[in-house]
């Protein structure tokens, strides 16, 4: 009798990941092993329970947030930065979509699972380093006084609900990343932000 085929545990995760996200939180530990080549008892070698694996497989690669902390603000105007922020948030939330949608599905739905698709999403630390970003423009004057975590939340919320739309509605050509294409987006949400121009003028330091 043959050894038992061996299986690196990231490889086998990514397996797992593809039959969950095809066949949603009712594919079996039989479909994972089937599809990765082992049997069911060298997968409970590695995972507890399905839902352990469910779990593991899910979030095991979570997006990484390095396209956004790429931007270098100091090539941009606030306006410009916004819309490439954009762009790139929208990105990594349709990356991330699959995953948290399976998630959303599961039977066991509750506060458990929530909080795993909201470390999967991580809307909460893009909307820190949008905060960030924020606060370093309205110390420069570039923008009003306002509840910035109110505004990096409204705008994250509204990418984050973009993306779903785009991804359910099956439609490349409405998958939008240009920051270009997004201009329209952020002039909306910066009417909330520009700074009134008369309260610039007179904030400005006397020679």
């Amino acid at each position: 009798m043959g050894r038992p085929k061996t299986i690196e545990t990231t490889d086998l995760l990514a397996i797992a990941r593809a039959v969950f996200r095809r066949h949603g939180p009712t594919a079996t530990t039989r479909d994972v092993a089937k599809a990765a080549g082992i049997t069911q008892a060298v997968l409970y070698q590695r995972f507890k329970s399905k839902d352990a694996l469910f779990i593991a497989a899910l979030t095991q690669s979570a997006p990484s947030l390095a396209a956004l902390s790429a931007i270098d603000a100091a090539k941009h105007t606030p306006q410009s930065y916004l819309a490439v922020f954009a762009a790139r948030t929208k990105d990594h939330f349709r990356t991330a979509m699959p995953s948290i949608l399976t998630h959303a599905a599961h039977p066991k739905y509750g506060k458990e699972m929530m909080g795993q698709i909201h470390r999967h999403n991580r809307a909460g630390e893009i909307a820190a380093m949008l905060v960030l970003r924020l606060q370093a423009w309205q110390q420069a004057g570039l923008v009003r006084p306002l509840e910035l975590r109110v505004f990096a939340h409204a705008f994250i919320h509204a990418l984050h609900s973009m993306a779903m739309v785009e991804l359910l509605s099956g439609d490349d050509e409405f998958y939008v990343t240009d920051a270009k294409e997004m201009k329209d987006f952020v002039g909306m949400f910066w009417h909330g932000l520009q700074p009134d121009q008369s309260a610039r003028k007179n904030s400005r330091p006397r020679r």
